[in-house]
């Protein structure tokens, strides 16, 4: 709407007595009589569930997002464009699960009459509200499986006997029962249906935003695949024909086998679809990640042709990077495309499989975004989004899932990294209104660790799962990472809290922080130079890890004399060692293909390797935090080499990024983290302080001989061209190079000390 604060007009509705085993897909519609169409016709849309707008056949949009209900969200589009004098049909496909999905927090049971599904829709147009002159259809055989194992999905069915060909047509399907109008009810609140409406707002308003691609995939026999594009993710669009009933079953697989053939495994799922006797383009409603896929369907039955959908968050900015290692070119490449593949209306951990919304993963996608691409929507929707704390200030390690929803576990870790991408906020968009809305659940999450912890100011046997990432690092008693990533936090507090002139939080934070440096120097293990993992049972037991040395320095717990030496540790190609729990009796060595995550269960098998001298290496998500320390410790010339790391990655999928080195999804948005600091530690663009007024242009080439790309700021592109001679800038705002100031412009500069040849013995 042009007045977001206006009232609403359009009524909450519904197919009477809509209800279908495990999913309910209402079909609405009504035909709008225009003498003229006005410039830009704006409309307000809000769903229990899901809803696809469609204006004369013309998809313009889906959502809403995904949220804890508590705090409903409502979309605002654009619909001027596909209206036209005369007769419009305004179509919209509504639907809403019976049960917890990995991207749906149903609402609470019986409260309000909403919870078995409901849309609400007004615009510009006065004559354009939901009411009961619009047509309601429930479908028949639209239902959805119970969700099953840990992707948490069922299987689909559309059933195209019960929505005719013509519905989104003028003057079609007028033979519709009339919607329904909802009068949810809460006590001491009049029955008004009108949204908002206890317990869902809506409150939160966006714009939603899809770059909508259509990938034909290719036909063999009854498979068909994707090509060398690897992994895609959307929905489903089939040409099909056949007799009415007949059942075709769509399995997607994530993977292909050596012969190239898609190959479904128990993680996969699929979607079924009934003919109705004619020839049809028949869409899923879920979205599917996959590389193929393998219809079997009856005698009879004919499918022309197969597209994926893709509806992914726009990527703008045309923004790249180039370098003289064409691997780390690949290497960044595909940590694009595969954040790109999990940002949905959220980030989500992978397109193939789960498809949930992390708290903690997705604080990589976040950093990738904000470093190549001009749109910074979702990374800015991402902590908000996520700002659903309990009753005890913890967040939910998934939001607006099921999840979320049962609340049958935590992980605080995870919570730590979305502080970090409120600071990252903070850092490039500099908000003060929006630090100031999420800062207090920051101080939340940080507070939730103040009673686990013991005289010495560390947190001790710490409730729920702290998982760091896949490697073998131990978590039990005082763990040395999360004192680190809490560490970091509490840090970051500060800063922000300074910046917004609240002292009091300042100091409380800096106070918890030296208490806690004081008290992490019993993780020193001094005989080996670096810090133990854990302290268990009041021992310091000898095992350790990149996650602890790193953490220690991004959480400054360690003493910057010893940084250097912690570096040394990180780095140690010959201590290093690739050990997982999910490989008990030896190295879990990259694209070894092991099951994920089954020591959950089953407990943490004894080390196999030497912890007197091997240190555990990170897997990839973590490796954000391994990188963030050598750059905190002045050594980011080492970051290139380390993003080589990723060619084993490269090697099992050309096209995304694994979720670690030795298996798990294809794509998984947390292993981007290259992507990231090719561009801001080798080219080095930065902000150069809060919400990007300035630049800083570090570049760190390490082995490289030559580096180039650009990266998003709010005035424009930062283009970057580096050698070991020189510098070239074109910066459409000021930047620093050292302790230098630059006026904005193009400029060419002698390249800084660190890119430049070491000079002869």
């Amino acid at each position: 709407m042009t007045d977001p604060t206006a009232p609403w007009r359009g009524s909450w509705v519904w197919a009477e007595k809509a209800e279908s085993v495990g999913r309910t897909v209402v079909a609405l519609r009504r035909d709008l009589d225009l003498g003229e169409v006005p410039d830009g016709v704006r409309c307000r849309i809000a769903a229990v569930g899901r809803y696809a707008l469609f204006v004369n056949g013309i998809e313009i949009a889906r959502g809403p997002a995904r949220s804890n209900p508590r705090r409903g969200v409502y979309d605002v589009v654009d619909i001027g464009s596909s209206l036209r004098e005369g007769v419009n049909c305004i179509g919209v496909l509504a639907w809403c699960w019976s049960h917890p999905m990995p991207w749906w927090h149903p609402l609470p049971a019986g409260r309000g009459g909403l919870a078995a599904g409901a849309l609400a829709l007004d615009a510009d147009l006065d004559a354009l509200a939901t009411d009961t002159t619009w047509s309601a259809l429930t479908l028949d055989g639209w239902e959805t499986s119970r969700p099953e194992g840990i992707p948490g999905r069922g299987v689909e069915v559309v059933d195209t006997r019960s929505l005719p060909a013509d519905w989104l047509e003028a003057g079609a399907a007028r033979e519709w029962p009339a919607a329904v109008t909802l009068a949810p009810y809460s006590p001491g609140m009049p029955r008004r249906t009108t949204p908002p409406s206890y317990p869902l707002g809506p409150v939160l308003r966006r714009e939603p935003r899809a770059s909508v691609v259509e990938r034909r995939l290719i036909p063999s026999g009854g498979t068909w695949t994707t090509g060398d594009i690897g992994v895609v993710s959307g929905t489903l669009r089939c040409d099909i024909e056949g007799p009415a009933g007949a059942v075709v079953e769509v399995r997607v697989a994530e993977r292909r086998g050596r012969d190239g053939q898609p190959q479904p495994d128990h993680n996969d799922t699929g979607f079924r679809l009934v003919t109705d006797g004619s020839r049809r383009i028949v869409e899923s409603l879920d979205p599917y990640g996959l590389s193929g896929l393998v219809i079997s369907s009856p005698a009879g039955v004919a499918v022309r042709d197969v597209t994926v959908v893709e509806r992914t968050h726009p990527l703008t900015g045309g923004h790249a990077f180039e370098c003289s290692d064409p691997r780390l070119n690949d290497i960044w490449s595909a940590g694009r495309r595969t954040v790109t593949l999990c940002s949905h209306d959220a980030y989500v951990d992978c397109p193939t499989r789960e498809q949930r919304a992390w708290v903690g993963d997705a604080v990589v996608h976040q950093l990738v975004d904000l470093a190549t691409n001009d749109d910074w929507s979702l990374a800015r929707w991402y902590p908000l989004m996520a700002a659903a704390p309990r009753a005890d200030g913890m967040l939910p390690m998934v939001v607006g899932g099921d999840a979320e929803a049962t609340d049958n576990l935590v992980i605080p870790d995870w919570s730590l990294h979305w502080v970090h991408a409120v600071w990252n906020l903070y850092r490039y968009v500099g908000d003060r209104t929006e630090i100031a809305r999420l800062l207090g659940v920051v101080e939340g999450v940080l507070h939730w660790f103040g009673p686990f912890c013991d005289d010495t100011g560390l947190p001790r046997d710490v409730i729920g799962g702290v998982l760091i990432d896949w490697a073998a690092v131990r978590t039990d008693g005082i763990s040395a990472s999360l004192c680190g990533l809490w560490g970091r936090g509490l840090l970051e507090f500060a800063e922000m809290a300074q910046w917004l002139g609240d002292i009091g939080r300042v100091n409380w934070a800096r106070a918890t922080h030296a208490r806690l440096a004081a008290g992490f120097e019993r993780l020193w293990d001094p005989d080996r130079g670096r810090y133990a993992d854990t302290i268990a049972d009041g021992n310091r037991l000898p095992m350790a890890s990149q996650h602890g040395q790193a953490s220690a320095i991004v959480g400054q717990l360690a003493p910057v004399t010893r940084w250097q030496r912690l570096v040394a540790v990180l780095t140690d190609e010959q201590q290093l060692v690739h050990a997982a729990f999910d490989a008990a009796d030896g190295p879990a060595l990259p694209n070894a293909e092991l099951e994920i995550g089954g020591y959950l269960d089953k407990g943490r098998p004894e080390p196999w390797w030497d912890v007197n001298r091997q240190v555990v290496r990170a897997q990839p998500f973590f490796r954000y935090v391994v990188h963030d320390a050598l750059d905190v410790a002045g050594r980011r010339d080492l970051v290139a080499s380390a993003c080589l790391d990723w060619s084993v990655a490269i090697e099992r999928c050309s096209t995304s990024l694994g979720e670690t080195w030795y298996g798990g999804t294809t794509c998984h948005g947390w292993s981007a983290t290259p992507t990231r600091d090719l561009t801001t530690r080798v080219l080095g663009v930065e902000p150069g302080e809060q919400g990007f007024a300035t630049a800083r242009i570090a570049p760190a080439l390490g082995p490289l001989e030559w580096a180039r790309g650009s990266a998003p700021t709010p005035a424009g592109p930062l283009r970057v061209t580096v050698d070991r001679t020189e510098l070239q800038v074109e910066s459409p705002l000021p930047f620093r190079v050292g302790a230098a100031t630059y006026p904005p412009g193009a400029h060419v500069l002698a390249a800084p000390p660190d890119v430049r040849p070491a000079a002869p013995a």
